[in-house]
Formats: C-alpha cells, sequence, structure tokens
C-alpha cells in the first residue's frame, strides 16, 4: 500500500463512517451512566430524558429548549419491543433513525396518535407474533434509535409544560418478554440528571481525531465491526475491509516506517477538515447556513457527517427547517464581548409553521447551550410576552446583557464567540420548501 493510498482510505473510511462513533460512543456512554437507575435492566429498549435542560446537557450536539425529549435505542434482534402512549391531545413528533442518522418512516413516527395505543416493534420480515391489541411496527433493522419530543408550548403559545413532562414520564417501553398489558408503570421513562448526558461526544470527536487520530480511528473501527452497525451496503463492507487491513499494516510497521501511518492518519485529519468547510461554506445570501438533505442524504457522506458535526438527530425538511450562523451579515464573526445584535424579521419574513419557530444561542465549537444568569436559552414564537411591532415584524435583540425593556426578545449570550440556530417546526409554505432565508444578523450596540 503506497501512503497515498493510505491516505486515501483514511479519509473515505472516516468520512463515511463519522456519524457511527457519535451514536456508538453515546450508546456506551448512556449505557454506562444508566447502570444502577434501572434495577439491572439493559440500556437498549428503555426510553431515557433529561431532568431540565440546560448548559450541562453537551452529549447530543445542538440539543433543543423547545421540547421535552425521550430518546432510546431500539434492539430488536432478540425479540419485540413494546411502546405503550397514553392519551396525548397536544403537539409532539417522533422521529426514528438507523445509526448514521438516516431518517426512516413508519405509520408511527408519521401519524404520533393523539389518542394513545400499544405498538410492537419487529425486524422487517419477523414472524413474530403480538398480543391482540398491539399495533405492529416493522423496522428496517434491527437496531435503531427512536426520539419522540414534546413541545412545551401550543402554536398559539399556551403553556403545556406541565402536560409534556407528565406525557413522557408515562410512556412505557418494554421487551415483549417483560410486557404486561395490566402493569402501567413498568418501563415508564427514565428521567436523569442533567449531569448524566454531560460527556460531550463532539469534543471526543474532535479532539480525538487532533490530538488522538489513532485511538479514534480505533473506536471507529469497533463501532464498525459491531453487529448493531447497520445498514452496511457491499461497498461499505469493502471499504471496511480496506481499512481494517491497511490499518493494521501500518501499525504493524511504524517501529521502523511511520510513513503508512502517518498517510492514513493524515487522511483521517483531512476528512475532518472537509467536514468542517462542507458546513461552515454552505452559507446563502444572508450568512445563515441551511441544508435540504437532512435524513435523506443517500451516498452524500460528506452532508450526512456535517449534519452529525453541528444538528446531530435533525429532522428532515418535512419536520423542521433549521439554519444556522456563526457570523453576522459582514461576515464577522459572532461576538458578545465586542458587539450586541439584532434580527429583525419583518411581518412577511416570519416562518409559518404549524408548532413554532425558535432562535437558539450555543457555543461555537461544541454546540452546547450557553451558560447565562437568566437561564434563558431561546427566544421562540411562543415566548410569552414576545412583543411585535406595530408593523408586524419581531427583533431579537441577541446580547450578553439583559435589556431594560423587550426581555422578552432577549436572547442571552456570552461575552464572547457563539453560534445561532433557527429552528422552525412543522414547516410551511416556503420553510417547507426549503426555499425560506431568515434575515440578517446585525451588529448594534447593547438594546438599552
Amino acid at each position: 500500500m503506497s501512503n497515498h493510498e493510505g491516505f486515501d482510505v483514511g479519509y473515505d473510511y472516516t468520512v463515511r463512517f463519522y456519524p457511527r462513533f457519535f451514536s456508538w460512543v453515546q450508546f456506551n456512554i448512556n449505557r454506562a451512566n444508566s447502570k444502577g437507575q434501572t434495577a439491572g435492566e439493559n440500556y437498549e429498549n428503555r426510553l431515557t430524558g433529561p431532568l431540565g435542560m440546560g448548559p450541562e446537557y453537551k452529549v447530543v450536539v445542538a440539543i433543543n429548549d423547545d421540547t421535552i425529549y425521550a430518546e432510546a435505542f431500539l434492539d430488536v434482534s432478540n425479540g419485540p419491543v413494546i411502546l405503550t402512549i397514553p392519551e396525548y391531545p397536544n403537539s409532539y413528533s417522533i422521529l426514528q433513525l438507523d445509526v448514521y442518522g438516516n431518517i426512516f418512516s413508519t405509520e408511527l413516527s408519521a401519524n404520533p396518535p393523539s389518542g394513545g395505543g400499544i405498538y410492537g416493534f419487529v425486524e422487517q420480515g419477523s414472524f413474530e407474533n403480538l398480543p391482540e391489541g398491539v399495533t405492529r411496527i416493522e423496522l428496517p433493522y434491527s437496531f435503531t434509535t427512536i426520539a419522540i419530543r414534546t413541545d412545551k408550548y401550543s402554536s398559539s403559545g399556551e403553556n403545556h409544560i406541565e402536560a409534556a413532562n407528565a406525557f413522557r414520564s408515562t410512556l412505557q417501553m418494554q421487551t415483549l418478554a417483560n410486557y404486561d398489558p395490566s402493569d402501567s408503570t413498568s418501563g415508564r421513562t427514565l428521567v436523569l440528571p442533567l449531569f448524566f448526558f454531560s460527556p460531550s461526544v463532539k469534543l471526543m470527536a474532535d479532539e480525538g481525531l487532533a490530538k488522538w487520530p489513532e485511538s479514534f480511528l480505533t473506536t471507529l473501527q469497533e463501532a464498525m465491526a459491531n453487529p448493531a452497525t447497520q445498514p452496511l451496503t457491499d461497498d461499505d463492507r469493502a471499504l471496511m475491509q480496506r481499512f481494517n487491513t491497511s490499518f493494521a499494516v501500518a501499525k504493524s510497521v511504524v517501529d521502523h516506517d511511520s510513513g503508512p501511518l502517518t498517510a492514513i492518519v493524515r487522511g483521517a485529519q483531512a476528512a475532518y477538515a472537509a467536514i468542517i468547510n462542507r458546513w461552515q461554506s454552505h452559507r446563502g445570501p444572508t450568512n445563515w447556513i441551511h441544508f435540504d438533505n437532512v435524513g435523506h442524504w443517500g451516498e452524500n457522506y460528506l452532508d450526512r457527517a456535517a449534519l452529525t458535526e453541528y444538528i446531530q438527530v435533525g429532522n428532515d425538511r418535512k419536520a423542521a427547517y433549521y439554519a444556522n450562523a456563526f457570523v453576522d451579515a459582514s461576515g464577522l464573526p459572532l461576538d458578545g464581548g465586542s458587539f450586541a445584535y439584532t434580527i429583525q424579521f419583518a411581518q412577511d419574513q416570519l416562518p409559518e409553521y404549524k408548532r413554532f419557530w425558535s432562535m437558539t444561542a450555543y457555543t461555537p465549537e461544541y454546540i452546547e447551550l450557553v451558560p447565562n444568569a437568566a437561564d434563558k436559552y431561546v427566544v421562540a414564537s411562543y415566548t410569552p410576552g414576545l412583543v411585535t411591532a406595530e408593523d408586524g415584524s419581531v427583533t431579537i435583540y441577541v446580547q450578553a446583557d439583559k435589556p431594560k425593556k423587550n426581555t422578552a426578545n432577549w436572547l442571552p449570550v456570552p461575552k464572547g464567540h457563539f453560534s445561532l440556530l433557527f429552528r422552525v417546526y412543522g414547516p410551511l409554505g416556503s420553510a417547507l420548501a426549503g426555499t425560506y432565508v431568515p434575515p440578517k444578523i446585525h451588529r448594534t450596540i447593547p438594546h438599552p
């Protein structure tokens, strides 16, 4: 193997399978953290969620503070898994993904029931029998992820936080072997303190590739070899074999020839640079970053990796519109220590939606909620007291210090660099079409 070939295989392997590093490490972190919390149950097939939300939550990038989360790693390789959903008339969504973040639709995710129901997850083509009254939901793979997100507010601004928390707490997930239809308490969502979700997998990936690339690649190799890594195409397996052989040979000769291992490492690090550049260079006319293909990338592995880096577990365009910003209208990095900012939505610039729109500030490196004394992380269509001007416009004041007026429209940011993420859940009109463009971010003096 030439060094050029080593570089290429390191690059291709990292770009294509980068999302699997995240899902693999997250699964193992959460499984370890939940031991002792689940009375000996496996972490697989157990809904979990954080108690509250704040900067302590780091395990998944770009977490939102608009919804109440319940998520699980589903493993149906040993039999069906039963999900019991209570009656709930308010808005929530169900997202189902494979280990790379590709979205697939089921009867359940396409139409989350307001009237409740009992659902049995089975692998596609399985002949497993389900109890009477259980709706069969076939999954394309034996190991997948499910995320249930329940809105904190209605589209008209009614506070549903208490109801949403109660709904999450009464969701039940358990294997068919443990399922008892008369038991309304077993398998309920495990709600854990925020510190259980504090390890940053993005930091592990970023710093791992920069400082300990051999360790990063070894972990990724372990993840790819695990039977839960599905799907794998023939081309995926061929790339895995090329990498495994090249990596093994490179490590075996490193004591007298470091060139082959160096080439693979440089390829992996070049892949990481390409992932960052793909996202950061994809700016629209107002310097917001937007991708239309979230969750449906096909063989566009670079876009898939970039989404993992910045908005992991993102919804597809039918469910949500996302726009991400790291610079202002003139191209300067967002910096709350040097500037304040305004984002003014003219009446005809406000997006159409079924659920909500929201603006959230994050750290620019690891995409975590920014700490602030007000414990306020979002300005949204549902924000109580949101001020709309006489002309119908809405202005968001993005600054470090709390203003004396229009505080509902204030988005706190640190006295340093930050990023912004604009969401539209249940997009309609141009947001659904993917043609919506958020307004410019203007530097200004702090709002008094």
